[in-house]
This record gives C-alpha cells, structure tokens and sequence, in this order.
C-alpha cells in the first residue's frame, strides 16, 4: 500500500486519509513530496520543513514507512511496485499524472481514490494567504490614516546636539567624523560623483567631509537649525525646504544621498519623498534608512520611537524597494554590497533607467 503527498501543513484530512487506507492493506507506505517540490509545483515556501513533515507522519501508528522522494511519484511507484497506490478524491477529478498512471498500469497497481479530506492543503494555504493578506492591509491602512508628521520645528539645536543622545552620536564634527569613517571616501570610490545632493543633510556633516574630498555638494532639510548648525564651508549650499516636495536648483546631481531620513516621515511623506528623490538623480540614489526589523507580510511596518522619538515608520525594506523601482530606479546590489561595509542591512543603492514625465 502507498500513499502520497506533500502534506503540508498535515491536517485532519490526512489523518483519516491515513487510518482508511490502512484498513485497506499493510503495511502502509507514506511517500512525502519535498520542500523543493512544493516550490516548483505549487508556487509557493513550504510551511513545514520536509524533515519536520516526515518526522509527524513517521510517528503515526497507521504508516509504516515514510520516504522523502527526492525524484518522482513515478520512479518511487516503478521501484516499490505496492498492490495499491491510494489517493485522495480531489485527484480523480483532476486525474493523475501520466507518468503515474503508466508505472500503475505497467506493474499492474491498482488505484484508488478515497474521499476523507476534510480540504485540501493547498486551500488551506490560500486561505490562510488570503486571510493573511486582508489582516495585513487593514492593519495598514490603520497606520497609513492615523500617523502624524513630526513638525520642523521639533529638529532644533537640542535635537542635534542634545545630551540625550547617548554616547558618541551628536552631530558636532568630530563626532560625525568618527561616525562616519571612511564612508565619504567610499562615496568617492564607488559612485565618483561630479555634484552631489544630500536630501536631508541635517548640519551638514558628510557635505562637509565630501567637500574636504573635491566634489561640490549641496543639501536640503527642512529644518532651520541644520543649516545654522552647519560648517560655514557648506552652509550656504544648503536650501530649507521639505524633503517631500521638489526644490529646482537648476543643476544636475549625478549622486542623490538620502540617508537616516525615510523613518522620519510618515508612509504617505515617504511615498511622495520617493518619488522627489527619483526626480532629483540624474544617474545614482544612495539610501540609507531603519527598516522593520522581522517583516512576515510586505505591508509590515512599525516604529522605533525607543531609539528616537521621530523615528516612526519602519518598514518592509522590499515594500519601500518596490516604491523606488516604481519610479524607474534599478536596484545595484553590488553597489550596495560595497556601500554597506558595516554591514547593517540598512543600504539600498539604485541606478537611473528613465526619467518619470
């Protein structure tokens, strides 16, 4: 007798689907289908790892024996040639495969359908994914409708320079220097940028350091005290302005800088920042940013208002990678991989392909 699946996730069908087919002949053969089957045949993760799925099954006193089957249904039937190879009923509708069919026809193996599943696993995944996917968009939609933007006013001096950033993490030079390290060098290096923008510069920190390197830099921040707290060297480079709304400087910017800025705004802000940063790059956008730390669903998002009160979107990094190809910006992983030294996992890199009309 042989029985066969992917079983995942295994549920009460299965288990009668078990205890008929075992009144049926023995000893009972389970033959599980494996993760990288579900993933070429059902389009979708395994929810049950195939070690797992085969270690519930084996401690079913109906089942005899459980094999992973690393090639077909076909091969297994051809090589185990059972008096009976045991179905659920959805399969006579749809009917087997014509390999199986075959072997069974070959060897003489009688085939038959039973009708005990409560429902299918892949019904039960759908559903699940539907449920899933309902849950998180209004939970989203919850969030979109009901956050707050931080007002301007609130990133004054004692936001930059205030004693309660803990340890080395004001934005004074010195410390933006030991902070920073070699990442002005690494732009240099990997973007060789002729002008670059700095949307969100704050007190203009890394424009200082890029301008100590030779490339000419300007800034924007919608914050006063940024730019009074800048380096007279940069400052006047530097446009208050929103970052969510187009600013016409009339120039060029071969590299657009964005970063620690996006988990500052809310989801709407974020949207039409994205969509600003796309029209200022005239080839590379360099970002930088805080995403949910342990997204399931694309719509995850969340805060880390412990580590700083403004920081009240985190999300999905894939949602926001989504929103910036939509602009027509090309993710350069490799670029990424040499901009993220550190690795954090907090940097996208994209590349211009066209310019949005």
């Amino acid at each position: 007798m042989m029985v066969d699946g992917c079983f995942d996730p295994l549920h009460i069908g299965h288990l009668k689907y078990f205890d008929v087919a075992s009144t049926l002949g023995f000893p009972l053969f389970c033959n599980v289908q494996s993760d990288d089957y579900i993933s070429n045949n059902k389009k979708r993760p395994n929810l049950l790892p195939e070690l797992q799925r085969i270690n519930l099954i084996d401690s079913l006193k109906t089942i005899s024996y459980v094999h992973l089957c690393k090639t077909s249904t076909s091969d297994v039937l051809s090589k185990l040639q059972p008096l009976k190879y045991v179905k659920g009923m959805d399969w006579k509708k749809k009917g087997l495969p014509n390999d199986e069919q075959e072997v069974c026809k070959k060897y003489g193996i009688e085939i038959l359908f039973l009708d005990t599943n409560v429902d299918s696993s892949t019904n039960i995944v759908r559903d699940f994914i539907r449920n899933k996917d309902c849950n998180s968009l209004k939970e989203f939609e919850g969030i979109l409708f009901s956050q707050k933007e931080i007002e301007p006013h609130y990133y004054d001096e004692h936001y930059f320079r205030g004693d309660w950033r803990n340890g080395q993490n004001d934005y004074s030079l010195e410390t933006r220097r030991i902070i920073e390290a070699k990442n002005p060098v690494n732009i240099k290096e990997v973007f060789r940028p002729k002008r670059v923008l700095d949307v969100g510069c704050g007190p203009g920190a890394l424009m200082y350091f890029l301008y100590e390197l030779g490339i000419e830099t300007y800034g924007i921040d919608f914050s006063q005290a940024a730019k009074d707290l800048a380096p007279k060297e940069v400052r006047s480079n530097i446009v208050v302005a929103p970052v969510t709304e187009y600013y016409n400087f009339g120039i060029d910017f071969d590299l657009v800088i964005c970063r620690e800025l996006l988990e500052h705004l809310t989801i709407l802000q974020i949207r039409q920042a994205v969509k600003v940063l796309a029209d200022y790059t005239s080839k590379y956008l360099y970002v930088t940013t805080r995403f949910h730390p342990s997204p399931v669903s694309l719509l995850d998002v969340t805060d880390d208002r412990v580590t700083d009160p403004t920081h009240i979107t985190l999300l999905n990094k894939d949602f926001l990678k989504l929103l910036f190809m939509l602009e027509g910006l090309r993710p350069r992983p490799d670029l990424e991989e040499k901009m993220d030294w550190k690795k954090l996992g907090r940097v996208l890199v994209f590349e211009r392909v066209y310019k949005n009309v």
